[in-house]
Protein backbone atom coordinates (compact mmCIF):
# COMPACT_ATOMS: atom_id res chain seq x y z
CA UNK A 1 0.00 0.00 0.00
CA UNK A 2 3.45 2.44 0.28
CA UNK A 3 3.89 2.30 -3.27
CA UNK A 4 0.06 4.08 -4.51
CA UNK A 5 0.44 6.30 -1.24
CA UNK A 6 3.30 7.32 -2.40
CA UNK A 7 2.67 7.97 -6.13
CA UNK A 8 -0.49 10.09 -4.76
CA UNK A 9 1.74 12.20 -2.47
CA UNK A 10 4.46 12.96 -5.01
CA UNK A 11 1.90 13.14 -7.87
CA UNK A 12 -1.06 14.91 -6.49
CA UNK A 13 0.63 16.87 -3.65
CA UNK A 14 3.76 17.68 -5.15
CA UNK A 15 3.40 17.92 -8.77
CA UNK A 16 -0.03 19.66 -9.18
CA UNK A 17 -0.84 21.21 -5.68
CA UNK A 18 2.67 22.48 -5.37
CA UNK A 19 3.33 21.62 -1.71
CA UNK A 20 6.58 22.15 0.19
CA UNK A 21 8.64 18.89 0.42
CA UNK A 22 8.70 19.48 4.27
CA UNK A 23 4.91 19.86 4.37
CA UNK A 24 4.54 16.12 2.53
CA UNK A 25 7.41 15.14 5.47
CA UNK A 26 4.99 16.25 8.02
CA UNK A 27 2.22 14.19 6.58
CA UNK A 28 4.39 11.29 5.48
CA UNK A 29 5.35 11.10 9.16
CA UNK A 30 1.71 12.15 10.56
CA UNK A 31 0.10 9.21 8.51
CA UNK A 32 2.97 6.84 10.39
CA UNK A 33 2.32 7.86 13.84
CA UNK A 34 -1.74 7.96 12.83
CA UNK A 35 -1.30 4.30 11.68
CA UNK A 36 0.80 2.84 14.58
CA UNK A 37 -2.07 4.11 17.30
CA UNK A 38 -4.71 2.41 14.77
CA UNK A 39 -2.16 -0.48 14.65
CA UNK A 40 -2.07 -0.73 18.60
CA UNK A 41 -4.79 -0.47 19.55
CA UNK A 42 -6.93 -2.68 16.97
CA UNK A 43 -9.14 -5.13 18.20
CA UNK A 44 -11.17 -6.03 14.87
CA UNK A 45 -10.04 -7.44 11.81
CA UNK A 46 -11.68 -4.17 10.00
CA UNK A 47 -9.53 -1.57 11.89
CA UNK A 48 -6.53 -3.64 10.93
CA UNK A 49 -7.81 -3.34 7.23
CA UNK A 50 -8.20 0.04 7.73
CA UNK A 51 -5.10 0.75 8.96
CA UNK A 52 -2.70 0.53 5.74
CA UNK A 53 -4.93 3.49 4.26
CA UNK A 54 -4.06 5.60 6.75
CA UNK A 55 0.03 4.23 6.55
CA UNK A 56 0.02 4.83 2.87
CA UNK A 57 1.98 8.16 2.88
CA UNK A 58 4.91 7.02 5.31
CA UNK A 59 6.85 6.17 2.11
CA UNK A 60 7.05 9.52 0.93
CA UNK A 61 8.93 10.72 4.11
CA UNK A 62 12.47 9.31 2.72
CA UNK A 63 11.29 11.29 -1.14
CA UNK A 64 11.14 14.87 0.67
CA UNK A 65 14.33 14.17 3.16
CA UNK A 66 16.42 13.70 -0.41
CA UNK A 67 13.77 16.58 -2.12
CA UNK A 68 14.99 18.87 0.68
CA UNK A 69 18.65 17.74 1.17
CA UNK A 70 18.80 18.36 -2.97
CA UNK A 71 17.76 21.90 -2.19
CA UNK A 72 19.92 22.52 0.39
CA UNK A 73 23.68 20.80 -0.64
CA UNK A 74 25.48 22.17 -3.65
CA UNK A 75 25.55 19.90 -6.47
CA UNK A 76 28.61 18.66 -5.98
CA UNK A 77 27.95 17.14 -2.61
CA UNK A 78 24.54 15.77 -3.83
CA UNK A 79 26.43 12.21 -4.26
CA UNK A 80 28.07 12.12 -0.87
CA UNK A 81 24.67 13.09 0.80
CA UNK A 82 22.73 11.05 -1.18
CA UNK A 83 25.69 7.83 -0.01
CA UNK A 84 25.31 9.71 4.12
CA UNK A 85 21.34 8.71 3.15
CA UNK A 86 21.74 5.23 1.58
CA UNK A 87 24.23 3.85 4.57
CA UNK A 88 21.12 5.29 7.32
CA UNK A 89 18.73 3.27 5.62
CA UNK A 90 20.77 0.44 5.71
CA UNK A 91 21.87 1.08 9.46
CA UNK A 92 18.01 1.39 9.94
CA UNK A 93 17.16 -2.43 10.38
CA UNK A 94 19.96 -3.29 12.34
CA UNK A 95 18.97 -0.75 14.88
CA UNK A 96 16.00 -0.85 14.75
CA UNK A 97 14.86 -4.85 14.23
CA UNK A 98 16.61 -5.39 17.79
CA UNK A 99 14.68 -2.78 19.36
CA UNK A 100 11.24 -3.53 17.89
CA UNK A 101 11.45 -7.07 18.76
CA UNK A 102 12.91 -5.84 23.05
CA UNK A 103 9.77 -4.07 23.35
CA UNK A 104 7.57 -6.64 21.91
CA UNK A 105 8.98 -9.39 24.32
CA UNK A 106 8.23 -6.94 27.56
CA UNK A 107 5.04 -5.52 26.41
CA UNK A 108 3.15 -9.03 24.76
CA UNK A 109 1.11 -9.49 27.81
CA UNK A 110 0.10 -5.74 28.51
CA UNK A 111 0.08 -4.45 25.05
CA UNK A 112 1.18 -6.09 21.94
CA UNK A 113 0.82 -3.21 20.02
CA UNK A 114 3.20 -1.33 21.86
CA UNK A 115 6.10 -1.68 19.36
CA UNK A 116 3.40 -0.07 16.88
CA UNK A 117 3.56 3.13 19.63
CA UNK A 118 7.23 3.07 19.64
CA UNK A 119 7.46 3.48 15.83
CA UNK A 120 5.30 6.31 16.07
CA UNK A 121 7.58 7.81 18.74
CA UNK A 122 10.72 7.31 16.69
CA UNK A 123 9.06 9.25 13.91
CA UNK A 124 7.76 11.97 16.28
CA UNK A 125 11.91 13.80 15.62
CA UNK A 126 11.27 13.81 11.89
CA UNK A 127 7.97 15.72 12.10
CA UNK A 128 9.21 18.12 13.95
CA UNK A 129 12.43 18.58 12.31
CA UNK A 130 10.23 18.75 9.07
CA UNK A 131 7.96 21.45 10.90
CA UNK A 132 11.00 23.33 12.01
CA UNK A 133 12.10 23.58 8.19
CA UNK A 134 8.89 24.95 7.15
CA UNK A 135 8.86 27.16 9.77
CA UNK A 136 12.42 28.42 8.64
CA UNK A 137 11.76 28.35 4.81
CA UNK A 138 8.55 30.38 5.26
CA UNK A 139 10.52 32.85 7.10
CA UNK A 140 13.02 33.14 4.27
CA UNK A 141 10.69 33.81 1.82
CA UNK A 142 8.67 36.50 3.88
CA UNK A 143 12.67 38.19 4.02
CA UNK A 144 12.85 37.57 0.03
CA UNK A 145 9.61 38.59 -0.77
CA UNK A 146 10.33 41.97 1.55
CA UNK A 147 13.38 42.57 0.39
CA UNK A 148 12.13 42.51 -3.57
CA UNK A 149 9.64 45.19 -2.46
CA UNK A 150 12.01 47.52 -0.81
CA UNK A 151 14.15 47.07 -4.19
CA UNK A 152 10.65 47.48 -6.06
CA UNK A 153 9.79 50.65 -4.06
CA UNK A 154 13.25 51.92 -3.67
CA UNK A 155 15.41 53.71 -1.29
Amino acid sequence: MLFPGTMLSVGLFSSLLKYDDSVIGMMSCASKIMAGFVYAFAHTVEVVRIAPLIDMMNGTSFIAMRAIASKLVPSDELGKVNSLFGACEAMMPVVCGPLYSKVYQATMDTLPGAFFLMGGLITGPAFLIFGWYYYEARKDRRKAQAAEVKEIKGP
